[in-house]
C-alpha cells in the first residue's frame, strides 16, 4: 500500500497502526489533513509534573489518554523517540494498538524496517527495541 492509498482514505489490512520508516516531509506531503500530535512533547510534559517514581507506571497512561482524548479518527504520531526509554520498559507498538483503538494512527518511526523486524536504536544502545511487525500486526512503510 502506497502513502497516497492510504491518505486517501484506503483502509490497511494490518490493523490500526502504520509505522513510517520514511522522510517526515513526504508524510506531511501526503498527510497534512490529518491530526499531528508531537507525542514525546505531550509525554514529555505530563511526565515533567510527576515525581521521578510515579513515571514509569503512567507514561502508558499518557499516551494512551492523548490519543483516546484527539478528536480525530486519523492521527500522526511523530517524536516518539521518549517512549523507548529504557527506564520505562515499554511495549511501545503495544501500547499505540492499545491507544489507537477506533483511530487510524500513523506513526513517523525514527528507526529501520528490515525482513518483518522494526528496530529502533542499535543493538548496543540502551534503548534500543526490535519488534516482528507479524506479531503486532502494524504495516510499515517503507522506502
Amino acid at each position: 500500500m502506497s502513502l497516497r492509498q492510504v491518505a486517501q482514505g484506503y483502509t490497511s489490512n494490518a490493523g490500526n497502526i502504520m509505522v513510517a520508516c520514511v522522510d517526515k516531509e513526504l508524510v506531511k506531503s501526503f498527510f497534512s489533513n490529518w491530526k499531528w500530535i508531537n507525542l514525546g512533547l505531550v509525554v514529555s510534559e505530563q511526565l515533567c509534573r510527576l515525581p521521578k517514581e510515579q513515571r514509569k507506571k503512567m507514561v502508558a497512561d499518557i499516551v494512551i489518554s492523548a490519543i483516546k482524548k484527539t478528536p480525530s479518527k486519523n492521527i500522526v504520531l511523530e517524536n516518539i523517540d521518549v517512549l523507548f526509554s529504557p527506564e520505562y520498559s515499554l511495549d511501545v507498538i503495544r501500547t499505540l494498538q492499545l491507544a489507537g483503538k477506533n483511530k487510524r494512527l500513523l506513526v513517523i518511526w525514527a528507526g529501520e524496517y528490515e525482513d518483518g523486524v522494526l528496530t529502533y536504536a542499535q543493538p548496543d544502545y540502551p534503548d534500543f527495541h526490535r519488534y516482528e511487525v507479524r506479531s503486532y500486526g502494524v504495516c510499515c512503510i517503507t522506502k
